[in-house]
Protein backbone atom coordinates (compact mmCIF):
# COMPACT_ATOMS: atom_id res chain seq x y z
CA UNK A 1 0.00 0.00 0.00
CA UNK A 2 1.43 3.35 -1.03
CA UNK A 3 1.86 5.94 1.71
CA UNK A 4 2.59 9.63 1.00
CA UNK A 5 3.33 11.89 3.95
CA UNK A 6 3.44 15.66 4.53
CA UNK A 7 2.67 17.01 1.10
CA UNK A 8 2.07 20.70 0.54
CA UNK A 9 -1.25 20.92 -1.29
CA UNK A 10 -4.26 22.97 -2.31
CA UNK A 11 -7.76 21.61 -2.76
CA UNK A 12 -8.99 22.42 -6.27
CA UNK A 13 -12.42 20.83 -5.94
CA UNK A 14 -14.44 18.71 -3.55
CA UNK A 15 -17.71 16.88 -3.92
CA UNK A 16 -19.89 14.92 -1.56
CA UNK A 17 -19.63 11.13 -1.62
CA UNK A 18 -22.19 8.92 0.09
CA UNK A 19 -23.51 10.19 3.41
CA UNK A 20 -20.46 11.56 5.21
CA UNK A 21 -17.44 11.44 2.87
CA UNK A 22 -16.04 13.64 0.12
CA UNK A 23 -13.85 13.17 -2.93
CA UNK A 24 -11.11 15.78 -3.12
CA UNK A 25 -9.15 16.92 -6.14
CA UNK A 26 -5.89 18.33 -4.81
CA UNK A 27 -2.88 19.99 -6.40
CA UNK A 28 0.38 18.91 -4.79
CA UNK A 29 3.91 20.08 -5.33
CA UNK A 30 5.50 16.64 -5.74
CA UNK A 31 2.68 14.49 -7.15
CA UNK A 32 0.68 16.85 -9.34
CA UNK A 33 -3.10 16.61 -9.33
CA UNK A 34 -4.37 13.76 -7.13
CA UNK A 35 -7.86 12.44 -6.30
CA UNK A 36 -8.39 11.48 -2.65
CA UNK A 37 -11.21 10.03 -0.58
CA UNK A 38 -11.84 11.96 2.63
CA UNK A 39 -13.74 9.50 4.81
CA UNK A 40 -16.25 10.79 7.31
CA UNK A 41 -15.27 14.41 6.76
CA UNK A 42 -18.90 15.55 6.58
CA UNK A 43 -19.98 13.81 9.75
CA UNK A 44 -20.97 15.71 12.87
CA UNK A 45 -17.88 14.43 14.70
CA UNK A 46 -15.39 15.11 11.94
CA UNK A 47 -12.11 16.58 13.17
CA UNK A 48 -10.87 17.57 9.72
CA UNK A 49 -13.87 19.27 8.11
CA UNK A 50 -12.65 22.71 9.18
CA UNK A 51 -9.36 22.20 7.36
CA UNK A 52 -10.79 21.13 4.01
CA UNK A 53 -10.78 24.65 2.61
CA UNK A 54 -10.19 25.79 -0.96
CA UNK A 55 -7.48 28.39 -1.66
CA UNK A 56 -5.74 27.52 1.61
CA UNK A 57 -2.22 26.02 1.80
CA UNK A 58 -2.46 22.63 3.48
CA UNK A 59 -0.18 19.83 4.60
CA UNK A 60 -1.73 16.45 3.80
CA UNK A 61 -0.90 12.76 3.91
CA UNK A 62 -2.62 9.88 2.16
CA UNK A 63 -2.36 6.15 1.61
CA UNK A 64 -3.93 3.43 -0.47
CA UNK A 65 -3.69 1.89 -3.89
CA UNK A 66 -5.57 2.42 -7.10
CA UNK A 67 -6.95 5.68 -8.44
CA UNK A 68 -8.59 6.86 -5.21
CA UNK A 69 -6.42 6.53 -2.09
CA UNK A 70 -7.77 7.92 1.15
CA UNK A 71 -6.77 11.01 3.07
CA UNK A 72 -4.85 10.15 6.26
CA UNK A 73 -4.38 13.62 7.71
CA UNK A 74 -4.76 17.27 6.84
CA UNK A 75 -3.76 20.45 8.60
CA UNK A 76 -3.29 24.04 7.57
CA UNK A 77 0.21 25.00 6.56
CA UNK A 78 2.08 27.57 8.62
CA UNK A 79 1.17 30.28 6.14
CA UNK A 80 -1.74 32.68 6.15
CA UNK A 81 -4.25 31.92 3.39
CA UNK A 82 -4.81 34.65 0.79
CA UNK A 83 -7.67 37.02 1.58
CA UNK A 84 -10.02 36.48 -1.35
CA UNK A 85 -13.47 37.99 -1.70
CA UNK A 86 -15.88 39.18 -4.38
CA UNK A 87 -14.21 39.15 -7.83
CA UNK A 88 -10.94 37.85 -6.40
CA UNK A 89 -12.76 34.79 -5.09
CA UNK A 90 -14.48 34.25 -8.44
CA UNK A 91 -11.10 34.57 -10.15
CA UNK A 92 -9.65 31.91 -7.87
CA UNK A 93 -12.59 29.63 -8.70
CA UNK A 94 -11.82 30.19 -12.38
CA UNK A 95 -8.17 29.16 -12.12
CA UNK A 96 -9.13 26.10 -10.07
CA UNK A 97 -11.53 25.01 -12.78
CA UNK A 98 -8.92 25.67 -15.44
CA UNK A 99 -6.44 23.40 -13.66
CA UNK A 100 -9.09 20.71 -13.22
CA UNK A 101 -9.60 20.57 -16.97
CA UNK A 102 -6.05 21.09 -18.25
CA UNK A 103 -3.98 19.03 -15.79
CA UNK A 104 -3.84 15.26 -16.12
CA UNK A 105 -3.97 13.32 -12.89
CA UNK A 106 -0.64 12.29 -11.35
CA UNK A 107 1.46 14.31 -13.79
CA UNK A 108 4.04 16.14 -11.72
CA UNK A 109 4.14 19.89 -12.43
CA UNK A 110 6.11 21.53 -9.64
CA UNK A 111 6.28 24.79 -11.59
CA UNK A 112 2.49 24.80 -12.05
CA UNK A 113 2.05 24.40 -8.30
CA UNK A 114 4.37 27.34 -7.60
CA UNK A 115 2.67 29.44 -10.27
CA UNK A 116 -0.77 28.68 -8.82
CA UNK A 117 0.42 29.49 -5.30
CA UNK A 118 1.77 32.91 -6.31
CA UNK A 119 -1.32 33.67 -8.40
CA UNK A 120 -3.65 33.16 -5.43
CA UNK A 121 -1.75 35.72 -3.40
CA UNK A 122 -1.57 38.04 -6.40
CA UNK A 123 -5.37 38.06 -6.53
CA UNK A 124 -5.51 39.76 -3.13
CA UNK A 125 -4.95 43.10 -4.89
CA UNK A 126 -8.30 43.94 -6.50
CA UNK A 127 -6.72 46.46 -8.87
CA UNK A 128 -4.54 43.80 -10.54
CA UNK A 129 -7.09 41.01 -10.96
CA UNK A 130 -7.30 41.00 -14.73
CA UNK A 131 -3.58 41.17 -15.46
CA UNK A 132 -2.87 38.55 -12.78
CA UNK A 133 -5.33 36.21 -14.52
CA UNK A 134 -3.80 36.86 -17.94
CA UNK A 135 -0.32 36.23 -16.56
CA UNK A 136 -1.51 32.99 -14.98
CA UNK A 137 -3.10 31.80 -18.24
CA UNK A 138 -0.03 32.62 -20.34
CA UNK A 139 2.41 30.93 -17.96
CA UNK A 140 0.16 27.90 -17.47
CA UNK A 141 -0.05 27.29 -21.22
CA UNK A 142 3.72 27.67 -21.45
CA UNK A 143 4.34 25.16 -18.64
CA UNK A 144 1.98 22.67 -20.30
CA UNK A 145 3.78 22.95 -23.63
CA UNK A 146 1.38 25.35 -25.36
CA UNK A 147 3.39 28.56 -25.06
CA UNK A 148 2.53 31.63 -27.13
CA UNK A 149 4.78 32.92 -29.88
CA UNK A 150 5.50 36.46 -28.71
CA UNK A 151 8.75 37.14 -30.50
CA UNK A 152 8.42 36.69 -34.26
CA UNK A 153 5.95 36.91 -37.13
CA UNK A 154 4.87 33.31 -37.73
CA UNK A 155 5.07 33.33 -41.55
CA UNK A 156 8.36 35.14 -42.07
CA UNK A 157 10.23 34.92 -38.78
CA UNK A 158 10.59 38.72 -38.77
CA UNK A 159 10.79 40.40 -35.37
CA UNK A 160 7.56 41.79 -33.94
CA UNK A 161 7.20 45.52 -34.64
CA UNK A 162 5.72 47.69 -31.92
CA UNK A 163 3.67 49.85 -34.31
CA UNK A 164 2.19 46.96 -36.32
CA UNK A 165 -1.04 45.03 -35.86
CA UNK A 166 -1.04 41.24 -35.87
CA UNK A 167 -3.64 38.55 -36.29
CA UNK A 168 -2.91 35.72 -33.86
CA UNK A 169 -3.72 32.40 -35.50
CA UNK A 170 -4.25 29.47 -33.15
CA UNK A 171 -1.55 26.79 -33.46
CA UNK A 172 0.43 29.12 -35.72
CA UNK A 173 1.17 32.45 -34.09
CA UNK A 174 1.03 36.14 -35.00
CA UNK A 175 0.89 37.14 -38.66
CA UNK A 176 1.00 40.69 -39.94
CA UNK A 177 -2.53 42.02 -40.26
CA UNK A 178 -3.86 43.38 -43.55
CA UNK A 179 -7.18 45.10 -44.13
CA UNK A 180 -8.15 42.35 -46.56
CA UNK A 181 -8.28 39.77 -43.74
CA UNK A 182 -11.83 38.63 -42.98
CA UNK A 183 -13.49 40.61 -40.18
CA UNK A 184 -14.55 37.53 -38.18
CA UNK A 185 -10.96 37.31 -36.92
CA UNK A 186 -11.12 40.77 -35.35
CA UNK A 187 -11.15 39.50 -31.76
CA UNK A 188 -7.73 37.92 -32.27
CA UNK A 189 -6.08 41.14 -33.39
CA UNK A 190 -3.25 42.19 -31.12
CA UNK A 191 -0.84 45.10 -31.19
CA UNK A 192 2.85 44.53 -31.74
CA UNK A 193 3.55 46.68 -28.70
CA UNK A 194 1.44 44.36 -26.58
CA UNK A 195 3.30 41.30 -27.85
CA UNK A 196 6.63 42.97 -27.13
CA UNK A 197 5.59 43.88 -23.59
CA UNK A 198 4.49 40.30 -22.94
CA UNK A 199 7.72 38.92 -24.38
CA UNK A 200 9.70 41.12 -21.98
CA UNK A 201 7.49 40.24 -19.02
CA UNK A 202 6.27 43.84 -18.71
CA UNK A 203 2.78 42.93 -17.54
CA UNK A 204 2.17 46.22 -15.77
CA UNK A 205 2.73 47.99 -19.09
CA UNK A 206 -0.06 45.88 -20.55
CA UNK A 207 -2.23 46.50 -17.48
CA UNK A 208 -1.85 50.25 -17.94
CA UNK A 209 -3.02 50.21 -21.56
CA UNK A 210 -6.75 49.56 -21.97
CA UNK A 211 -6.38 48.53 -25.63
CA UNK A 212 -3.61 46.04 -24.87
CA UNK A 213 -5.57 44.60 -21.97
CA UNK A 214 -8.70 44.09 -24.06
CA UNK A 215 -6.74 42.54 -26.95
CA UNK A 216 -5.01 40.15 -24.58
CA UNK A 217 -8.29 39.18 -22.92
CA UNK A 218 -9.84 38.23 -26.25
CA UNK A 219 -6.73 36.34 -27.35
CA UNK A 220 -6.44 34.33 -24.14
CA UNK A 221 -10.11 33.46 -24.16
CA UNK A 222 -9.77 32.06 -27.68
CA UNK A 223 -6.62 30.10 -26.77
CA UNK A 224 -8.11 28.71 -23.56
CA UNK A 225 -11.29 27.68 -25.39
CA UNK A 226 -9.18 25.98 -28.06
CA UNK A 227 -7.29 23.87 -25.52
CA UNK A 228 -10.44 23.09 -23.53
CA UNK A 229 -12.15 21.69 -26.61
CA UNK A 230 -15.82 21.08 -25.83
CA UNK A 231 -15.43 21.68 -22.08
CA UNK A 232 -17.23 24.70 -20.69
CA UNK A 233 -16.04 26.70 -17.70
CA UNK A 234 -18.90 27.20 -15.27
CA UNK A 235 -16.93 29.82 -13.35
CA UNK A 236 -17.03 32.19 -16.33
CA UNK A 237 -20.78 32.51 -15.96
CA UNK A 238 -20.31 33.85 -12.45
CA UNK A 239 -18.50 36.89 -13.87
CA UNK A 240 -21.36 37.74 -16.22
CA UNK A 241 -23.76 40.42 -14.98
CA UNK A 242 -27.41 39.51 -15.41
CA UNK A 243 -28.73 40.25 -18.88
CA UNK A 244 -25.35 40.37 -20.63
CA UNK A 245 -24.25 37.82 -23.26
CA UNK A 246 -21.71 35.18 -22.30
CA UNK A 247 -18.86 36.74 -24.30
CA UNK A 248 -18.71 39.73 -21.96
CA UNK A 249 -17.58 37.73 -18.91
CA UNK A 250 -14.08 37.23 -17.54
Amino acid sequence: MKVVNTQIAYILHKRAYRETSSILEVLTKDHGRVSLMARGCRGARSKIAGNLLLFTPLVISWQGKGSLPYLKSVERADLKAPALKSKALLSAMYINELLMYLLHKNDVHESVFEHYHHCLYGLENDENLEIVLRQFEIKLLELLGFGLNLYAEADTGAAIESGAQYLYLLEHGPVLYHDSVSGHHSKLLISGGCLQALAEGEYQQVAGNAQYLLELKHLMRALINFHLGNKKLKSRELFRPAGLPANTSQ
